[in-house]
C-alpha cells in the first residue's frame, strides 16, 4: 500500500533521458491492517547515482534492496545490471519463502519435489502443490532508477522476478496502490523523457499528490533528482515550495472560465426550442 514513482527526462542542456526523477510516500502497513507514517524511506541507494524503490511486504522490498547493494561491486554499474541482480535475488528470495510455506511444513524443500519426488506422490497432491508454487506471490514490487554511460534507466521488477521491464520507450512507470492514480496523472501531462528537467519534477510531484486519495498512500513525500553528477535529494523547504505551486495549480476555477462556460448558453437554448437529439 504505498506510491512509487520515477520518471525520465532532459538534463539542463536538453540532452533527453539523461535524468531519472523519483518520488515515494512513507506510509508502511503492518501486519495487514495498521498504517503509519514511517520515518525510513522507500527509496534505497545501491549506488551513488542508482536507487531502488519499494512497494508491497516492506520488510521484504527492504531486504532485496540491502542484498544487491552488498554485492554490487565498487565502480560504475550499468542501471540494467543492478536491475537484473534485483531480479535475479529476487527469484532467490521468494524461492525461499516457497520452501518456508509451503515445503518446509511437509519435510521436504522444492529440490527435493521437482527433482522426482513429484512423481512418486498422488496425482491430486502434487498437482496442488505445484499449483501453490506457480501462484505463490512474494508480495514485493520494486522499480530501479539511476543514471549510468548511456544515459538514465528506469526498470521494474514484480512478482516472480524474472526479466526486468524496461521503461526507457515510454519514460515513466509507478508501483504500489497508487500506481493508476499517479500514471493517470502523468499521461496527462503528457511526459517522455525528453521532457525539461524543472518540467518533469513538477509533473512527478503532481502524480505523487493525486496518488495520495488512493487507499493507503502517505502524505509524507520523499524526491530525488539522478543525474550524471550524483543524488539530489529535495528538502523539506523545496517540497513546501512545490506544494504552494502545486496548491495555485490546482486553484478553483476563476470566475472568468466560469463566464466563458456560461457563454455557451447551453441550456437557454434547450428553453427557447433548439433541436436538442442525441448524439449518433
Amino acid at each position: 500500500m504505498t506510491i512509487c514513482i520515477g520518471a525520465l527526462c532532459s538534463d539542463l542542456n536538453g540532452q533527453p533521458s539523461k535524468v531519472a526523477i523519483v518520488a515515494s510516500d512513507r506510509m508502511v502497513t503492518f501486519g495487514g491492517i495498521t498504517e503509519f507514517e514511517h520515518e525510513i524511506p522507500k527509496i534505497t541507494e545501491i549506488t551513488g547515482k542508482i536507487v531502488t524503490l519499494t512497494a508491497g511486504d516492506a520488510l521484504r522490498g527492504s531486504r532485496v534492496s540491502r542484498e544487491v547493494m552488498a554485492q554490487t561491486p565498487a565502480g560504475a554499474p550499468t542501471v540494467r545490471g543492478v536491475a537484473e541482480s534485483v531480479s535475479n535475488r529476487y527469484v532467490e528470495l521468494r524461492r525461499q519463502q516457497i520452501d518456508s510455506d509451503i515445503f518446509d511444513p511437509r519435510g521436504i524443500d522444492i529440490q527435493q519435489f521437482y527433482g522426482g519426488l513429484q512423481q512418486r506422490l498422488l496425482g491430486p497432491l502434487a498437482g496442488a502443490l505445484d499449483g501453490q508454487v506457480a501462484e505463490f506471490n512474494y508480495g514485493v514490487e520494486l522499480l530501479v532508477a539511476g543514471t549510468d554511460d548511456s544515459g538514465s534507466h528506469l526498470y521494474s521488477v514484480l512478482n516472480p522476478g524474472g526479466q526486468p521491464n524496461d521503461f526507457h520507450q515510454i519514460g515513466f512507470h509507478a508501483i504500489g496502490s497508487g500506481m493508476l492514480h499517479a500514471l493517470q496523472s502523468i499521461i496527462g501531462f503528457g511526459h517522455t523523457g525528453k521532457r525539461p528537467l524543472y518540467d518533469s519534477l513538477f509533473t512527478v510531484y503532481v502524480a505523487k499528490r493525486r496518488a495520495e486519495v488512493a487507499p493507503g498512500v502517505g502524505k509524507d513525500t520523499d524526491i530525488g533528482i539522478i543525474t550524471e553528477s550524483g543524488i539530489t535529494w529535495l528538502t523539506e523547504a523545496h517540497l513546501k515550495n512545490l506544494e504552494k505551486i502545486y496548491n495555485d495549480y490546482q486553484r478553483p476555477v476563476s470566475k472568468e472560465i466560469k463566464e466563458e462556460v456560461a457563454k455557451l448558453d447551453i441550456l437557454k437554448k434547450k428553453q427557447e426550442g433548439e433541436n436538442n437529439d442525441p448524439p449518433r
